[in-house]
């Protein structure tokens, strides 16, 4: 997903531009993943600040029972994108102390959105995905998935390599 703002950073702050994404990819994880949405640049004095709501799907396996599931990612991006190089006298430009970690514009003012859309993917995944809201997940015991039509496990079924220690008692 990359852009030449060239013609933008040659106009006055606040010039625009919108473009629809219908074919963008994300690099997660070292997969692509297919990507659509909206983007909005606006020159500011310093740069490009970049809305982005950009739209996908990743797979993953289910945090309880470990189904193979794919669920929507939806990612809304407000950045600030500053020049290496002035658009018209060509010298580099200098980072501002505290803009040290801002994304930036390469010299051939190409504005890259990769890096950006996977941090804010990776902040978008659920830390335990499921397959739904009522998984109950896999046995403990006998490592069956748990369904809603029952399950034949008991706590009496046990490992015969454990058996020793079910004699034991805690006192």
């Amino acid at each position: 997903m990359q852009f030449n703002v060239s013609s933008l950073l040659k106009e006055p702050t606040g010039a625009t531009r919108e473009y629809d994404i219908d074919d963008g990819q994300a690099v997660i994880e070292g997969r692509r993943h297919p990507v659509t949405g909206h983007v909005r640049f606006d020159r500011t004095p310093r740069g490009v600040f970049v809305r982005a709501r950009l739209d996908g799907a990743m797979s993953d396996v289910c945090s309880r029972c470990l189904k193979p599931i794919t669920f929507p990612v939806h990612i809304e991006i407000e950045e600030e994108f500053l020049p290496i190089v002035d658009v018209v006298t060509g010298a580099a430009v200098a980072a501002e102390e505290g803009d040290e970690d801002a994304y930036r514009i390469t010299p051939n003012h190409i504005l890259d959105l990769e890096e950006a859309a996977q941090q804010y993917w990776m902040l978008a995944l659920p830390l335990a995905p499921l397959c739904s809201e009522t998984c109950r997940g896999l046995c403990p015991l006998c490592g069956e998935e748990i369904s809603d039509t029952g399950h034949a496990c008991t706590r009496e079924q046990m490992d015969a390599r454990w058996s020793k220690l079910a004699n034991l008692k805690l006192g």
